[in-house]
């Protein structure tokens, strides 16, 4: 599974940020591609709470099933897929002092095998690596904004 892994410094404190990025209201806002991230079941910001996310990736849709798999509350969680399009992410906020912080992310991925994984790749790859510098400009943009306002 190739593994991306990205540091955002952001202009907001460490709480601030991990709020942010934990709501899963937000996703849709500020993570590249993610047209819906919907609860299945009720939502404890805790191991287990369950989510159907919809990411549209230049010509494809491909949806996926997730689940908090880690959570440290206030600095680290983490998602797991376990159904659809398989992917992983684990996202921990670091303070820097009291309004600065870095966001770390894991992000990974695998397609199908196959004739129709290869051409699926083809399509969605270079998109993944043109989402993840828009989504970093997004995430820090959104939370100074919101540490500002």
């Amino acid at each position: 599974m190739p593994i991306i892994t990205r540091n955002i410094d952001i202009a907001a404190s460490a709480a601030e940020t991990f709020d942010y990025l934990a709501a899963h209201e937000n996703v849709p806002d500020w993570m590249f591609g993610v047209t819906s991230f919907t609860p299945v079941g009720q939502v404890n910001r805790a191991v287990g709470d369950r989510f159907d996310a919809v990411m549209k990736l230049g010509p494809k849709t491909l949806k996926s099933t997730v689940d908090i798999v880690e959570w440290v509350d206030g600095s680290v969680f983490s998602l797991s897929s376990v159904a659809g399009f398989e992917t992983s992410s684990r996202w921990s906020v670091t303070a820097i002092d009291d309004g600065h912080c870095t966001a770390n992310v894991e992000f990974g991925y695998e397609f199908p095998g196959g004739f129709t994984g290869k051409a699926l790749a083809k399509v969605v790859e270079p998109f993944i690596n043109q989402g993840i510098s828009l989504t970093d400009r997004t995430l820090r943009e959104r939370v100074e904004t919101r540490q500002n306002s």
